[in-house]
């Protein structure tokens, strides 16, 4: 199944995310990267549009005690490696944010290996590992949508790993038994 397929469905069909349980590895490894690109893209879009517009954005750090005039001059200087800078930065984050997705995929695939004990259901820590990545998904595009349209929810890290085990727990209900 293609990786877009795949990202719809996960959205909203936990009886989907238990059959995903299945697929390879390195495919969800992929799809977990591509997620994370696609929720980083927009933020970035609207990163870069509030840098180049003409509104007082930099007067915001006044309150920092930044001087904007000063600032402004600084990044005058930088001109001519400030898209390498940007790039360096937009790698950095999305390296961090695949990492932070990937460990906590993990460390919830551990919690998950309990509750399969207490559900009385037999799945192998790799079947999920891959279904808590799949399960990441719904509150990833909820979260970046939110941060999109400029609604902060406080606790949000909390939230979403709340929300993706709440999906998680959905997708062991919807496994059948092994004989």
């Amino acid at each position: 199944m293609r990786l877009h397929n795949r990202l719809i469905k996960s959205l909203y069909s936990v009886q989907s995310i238990a059959r995903f349980r299945y697929l390879g590895v390195g495919s969800t490894i992929l799809y977990v990267l591509m997620l994370t690109l696609l929720c980083m893209l927009p933020v970035f879009v609207l990163f870069l549009y509030n840098l180049v517009s003409e509104n007082d954005s930099m007067r915001n750090f006044e309150s920092f005690g930044l001087n904007p005039d000063q600032m402004q001059n600084f990044a005058s200087t930088l001109d001519g490696i400030f898209p390498i800078i940007i790039a360096v930065i937009y790698i950095v984050m999305y390296v961090l944010f695949s990492g932070i997705l990937f460990s906590g995929a993990s460390l919830l695939a551990g919690i998950l290996n309990l509750i399969t004990k207490i559900l009385g259901k037999r799945i192998s820590y790799r079947h999920l590992w891959v279904l808590s990545c799949y399960s990441i998904t719904f509150p990833s595009v909820v979260l970046t949508i939110l941060f999109m349209i400029n609604l902060h929810i406080p606790n949000s890290f909390f939230w979403f790993w709340i929300v993706a085990f709440l999906v998680s727990v959905l997708a062991i209900t919807k496994t059948p038994q092994k004989k």
